[in-house]
């Protein structure tokens, strides 16, 4: 069993996370908070495998909340979800402390497979999916771009700016991304590119 704290505003917006979450594989509790002493409360009282939090949670400054989060449960991934697209240097730092940043506009689809990398259990890998000698080779070209550029130390406001995209966009290659190559982190990612080599795009 999983366990997720939805930390959003408004009302709509938490029950349609909980609807998508409850059409997940696996079997999943899921706690909605409206404020942030809700959310602190709730994860004293349990530990949650992902916290789904608003860029604009009423009441709380996000990057206090997202560093208590990561001092004090650091077995919990963070979800951050954003009104709009912002570029400032605050919000960049914000991406970079996030496991996963997703735009309050993104797809079902996205929000269902950005969850399922971050929660444990929910790797929705497709049986008939081919064998790969080298990994790398499933990337689509624009996922190989922004995995070297990951690779190469950029943070997702940089790699957007570069590739002029939007870094929700960015976040869902990344996402994707670790998702085929079944890994959850940079080091990883490092890894498998030093392993496999920096690919050229098509």
């Amino acid at each position: 069993m999983n366990y997720i704290l939805i930390a959003h505003e408004p009302s709509i917006m938490r029950c349609g996370l909980s609807q998508i979450i409850s059409m997940l594989p696996a079997p999943v509790t899921v706690l909605m908070v409206e404020t942030p002493a809700e959310m602190a409360s709730a994860m004293q009282q349990q530990p949650f495998d992902l916290l789904i939090l608003s860029r604009h949670l009423p009441g709380g400054d996000t990057l206090s909340m997202m560093k208590m989060v990561r001092e004090k449960h650091r077995d919990t991934k963070i979800l951050l979800f954003s009104s709009r697209e912002e570029k400032t240097r605050i919000v960049d730092v914000l991406f970079e402390t996030a496991d996963g940043y997703l735009s309050n506009k993104s797809s079902e689809e996205d929000i269902s497979l950005t969850i399922s990398v971050l929660v444990p259990g929910h790797k929705r890998l497709s049986p008939l999916r081919p064998a790969f000698s080298n990994p790398l080779e499933q990337l689509s070209s624009r996922e190989i771009e922004v995995m070297n550029l990951l690779a190469q130390g950029l943070p997702l406001l940089k790699i957007a700016a570069h590739m002029e995209l939007q870094v929700t966009t960015v976040s869902t290659y990344k996402t994707r991304i670790f998702k085929k190559l079944e890994i959850n982190s940079i080091v990883e990612l490092l890894d498998k590119v030093r392993t496999y080599g920096i690919r050229k795009l098509a």
